[in-house]
């Protein structure tokens, strides 16, 4: 089993804030997981945009004040070439991810 944390401290904040991402190996391919924390006083909508080998995905959530969604993504084992997941995390209307990685995963 292959697992990452990121730890983001934002410096526009006083606050530390944790984004998790983790890549769990199962049994027919690979799980991205990456939990969302909004600690504004008002709801957020956020893009997430996953790339599988230069395929690129995008789904939008829109989390309330003060809770955590957690964002789940499948990767079944056929879509795999090269195995580079890039992860991007927009908040808003922001043009700069506030969260973004790339991960090496096997197709094996």
């Amino acid at each position: 089993m292959f697992v990452s944390v990121i730890y983001l401290v934002p410096s526009n904040q006083k606050q530390p804030e944790s984004r998790r991402v983790q890549i769990i190996k199962g049994q027919n391919g690979w799980i991205l997981q990456c939990d969302i924390l909004n600690d504004k006083d008002r709801e957020v909508k956020y893009t997430i945009i996953v790339t599988v080998d230069e395929a690129a995905r995008q789904d939008s959530a829109v989390v309330q004040a003060g809770k955590t969604y957690t964002y789940t993504y499948h990767i079944p084992l056929q879509q795999l070439d090269k195995g580079v997941v890039t992860f991007s995390l927009y908040e808003g209307d922001k043009t700069e991810p506030v969260e973004q990685g790339t991960y090496y995963i096997g197709n094996n």
